[in-house]
């Protein structure tokens, strides 16, 4: 009896729990129909968004003071209206660069949710009547800052092992065997970094330090050139990840830099190759740490 008891108990919580995924499942496809409604002009995605009850309303920030000042409401009709005359003006957009919903907190009958968007931050409440979850009130801010989307990213950045200088005419050397004892020393120091992600540079000496990380990790290399590195895309592509970076005396400081949009690094002295760069971006700001281990 005990045992079937147990097994109700289970299964109820089971239930629940699924019941509460779908909700959630559900939500999020709400905050995208309404994105796309916004975006593409899409007065059907909206309607499958929005209640005809609907109140909105948001804060623009004047580009003068500084200050954000309330910038009209719109109700359900107003909505569907300013999508329509955006796909007849041929303004409306496929973006997905700056696109991201966000369920915040799911109740019995209600729930937020946050959507940020080209045109800024959306908080919304939703309702839910048979079993579907609308849109009921909006409240946002604009225009979009790019601090809002940033999730909580590490960066681990290094330069490569030393090299073998047998042939001073060879641009592209191998490790040296200090090279390859270094290389094999950052895997035990780096082995319990959950990373994502490891970038090199397309030379033997940053591949053949990278190698044993991303060999003990299970991990590919993902070949990047400093040169051409595009900063914005490349912090897009890994916001939230733990990534490591491979580069140069040069490179690694210069990047380490661009990522904390603070000149703090200098170039690494040719005798160093134990400097650890951890660079930590949030929502809030960035840091930086550099570790010594020679």
């Amino acid at each position: 009896m005990k045992y079937f008891i147990c097994f109700i108990v289970l299964g109820t919580l089971l239930t629940a729990q699924s019941q509460n995924l779908s909700d959630k499942a559900q939500i999020e496809q709400v905050l995208n129909h309404y994105i796309d409604g916004f975006y593409k002009g899409d007065t059907s995605a909206l309607k499958k968004a929005l209640k005809p009850r609907l109140y909105k309303f948001g804060y623009l920030k004047n580009k003068e003071t500084g200050n954000y000042e309330y910038y009209a409401k719109m109700n359900y009709n107003d909505a569907l209206d300013f999508v329509q005359k955006m796909k007849d003006e041929g303004r409306s957009r496929d973006e997905n660069e700056i696109r991201e919903v966000e369920v915040l907190d799911i109740s019995n009958h209600i729930a937020t949710g946050k959507v940020t968007a080209v045109w800024g931050v959306d908080y919304m409440t939703l309702s839910k009547d048979n079993d579907q979850w609308k849109i009921e009130q909006v409240i946002w801010e604009g225009p979009y800052e790019e601090s809002f989307t940033q999730k909580p990213t590490t960066y681990y950045l290094i330069r490569h092992a030393e090299k073998d200088l047998s042939d001073m005419s060879n641009k592209n050397p191998h490790l040296s065997e200090t090279g390859k004892q270094r290389a094999q020393n950052w895997a035990k120091i780096l082995k319990n970094i959950p990373f994502d992600a490891i970038y090199s540079t397309n030379y033997h000496r940053t591949l053949e330090t990278a190698e044993p990380i991303a060999k003990a990790l299970n991990l590919d290399i993902t070949l990047y050139s400093p040169n051409d590195l595009k900063l914005k895309p490349f912090m897009r592509e890994t916001n939230g990840q733990t990534v490591l970076i491979v580069g140069h005396s040069n490179t690694t400081p210069t990047l380490s830099n661009a990522l904390i949009k603070e000149m703090k690094y200098k170039q690494i002295p040719e005798t160093t190759y134990g400097n650890l760069y951890i660079v930590n971006l949030n929502k809030t700001g960035a840091n930086a740490t550099l570790l010594s281990l020679e």
